[in-house]
């Protein structure tokens, strides 16, 4: 019979208990800013749900900002951590550009957890409608595309100028091709700490 986590933010016996996991959600919450490198299927977004559980534990009042593209990803994150996170499930909300800016606002205002598209995530803090101050964790899935222009090198700026205490956790199966590529997108999440984790 398999081993569950227990914690008092995660459902009982929905997560099977993976040291893996566990393990580095621990040491992320040591390193500070991580990048984890791992394939698809490993489980990089129960890292995620693990580390979102401790950080509104620690501060209830926070919130947790969930980054990827597209909106179907968005979505889908929404839907895995309403059903992996003990909270209200009305407090984990989506938003992408579907959604108005004036409910956008709203939303953002009553939720814990927010899973978004980076550009409307971008667009609201340029008119500021929305700021980054109380955000205790910022996960930025497919982490690799923060390279050049786009929105997440503008939010990771964002966030750690204005967070009272940013905690950024990069997702990405690949993180580029070249060394060179990989340092720019650690610069541009100013990430302090890379775990990989195989296959095997």
């Amino acid at each position: 019979m398999p081993a569950f986590v227990s914690h008092p933010l995660l459902k009982e016996n929905v997560l099977e208990s993976r040291a893996y996991q566990e393990v580095l959600a621990a040491r992320i919450l040591e390193k500070g800013h991580s990048l984890v490198v791992a394939p698809t299927a490993l489980g990089k977004t129960v890292v995620a749900a693990l580390l979102a559980a401790h950080v509104l534990h620690q501060t209830p009042t926070s919130k947790i900002l969930f980054l990827s593209p597209p909106k179907p990803l968005a979505v889908q994150h929404q839907h895995s951590l309403q059903d992996f996170l003990n909270v209200e499930p009305e407090t984990i909300a989506c938003l992408t550009g579907t959604v108005s800016p004036v409910e956008r606002k709203t939303v953002w205002e009553k939720s814990k957890i927010i899973s978004a598209t980076p550009q409307t995530v971008e667009n609201d803090l340029v008119t500021g409608n929305i700021s980054l101050n109380e955000v205790a964790l910022l996960v930025v899935d497919e982490a690799h595309r923060a390279t050049g222009d786009y929105s997440y090198v503008f939010i990771a700026q964002q966030y750690v100028k204005h967070a009272k205490k940013p905690l950024i956790l990069g997702l990405t199966a690949s993180p580029g091709s070249t060394e060179e590529e990989i340092q720019d997108v650690c610069r541009n999440l100013f990430i302090q700490n890379i775990e990989v984790k195989t296959a095997f």
